[in-house]
């Protein structure tokens, strides 16, 4: 006996619909664990980028201090370095 051609071609569609879903649910979860992963590492670490604000900060406070001319330095620029030196100065911010 000869299998309808129709049925065939009905059981190819829902494999193939099937081998889709599977695919589709592994990226889904490969997703997701790699979103989890990075969370858990960046909560671990503390890591959210704040040292490069902190830094822009005190280098603006320095050219401002350096650009007005001032005879005594003021209280944001205050290092043991001199504004002239051309270097900033060191930050350290609450992080480890």
């Amino acid at each position: 006996m000869h299998s309808d051609p129709a049925a065939a071609g009905r059981r190819a569609l829902a494999d193939r619909a099937r081998r889709i879903s599977r695919i589709r649910r592994r990226i889904a979860a490969t997703a997701v664990s790699a979103f989890a992963l990075v969370w858990g590492l960046i909560a671990a670490t503390g890591s959210m980028g704040s040292q490069a604000t902190t830094t822009a900060t005190t280098a603006a406070s320095t050219t401002q201090a350096t650009t007005t001319g001032s005879s005594q330095p003021s209280e944001s620029s205050q290092s043991s370095q001199s504004p002239d030196s051309g270097q900033l100065p060191s930050v350290t911010t609450g992080q480890s």
